[in-house]
């Protein structure tokens, strides 16, 4: 799966779990917690969708609260693998 891909369906699931208008999270630096648009119940249901996207489990011991602040920093700690240069157009 690619960067695009990964932020297109991070996205999809964070707007249809909130009800959210797309353009309160048209940017991937745009607050997720910070504008509620997940709860900290989401959010166990969000690392359950991020596994099933990595197709392997997190280490949820090693997350930190700051992971959640955009779709930016959720592909930097979860889809670390995904190389940074194809991130720059995003």
């Amino acid at each position: 799966m690619d960067d695009k891909t990964i932020r297109e369906e991070l996205r999809a699931w964070i707007l249809d779990r909130s009800g959210a208008a797309p353009d309160q999270l048209a940017r991937d630096n745009q607050p997720i917690l910070e504008e509620g648009l997940l709860s900290s119940l989401d959010v166990v249901e969000f690392i359950l969708f991020i596994e099933s996207l990595r197709e392997e489990e997190v280490d949820i011991e090693a997350i930190e609260p700051e992971v959640f602040d955009s779709i930016d920093t959720l592909v930097e700690a979860f889809f670390p693998d995904v190389p940074a240069a194809s991130r720059a157009g995003a």
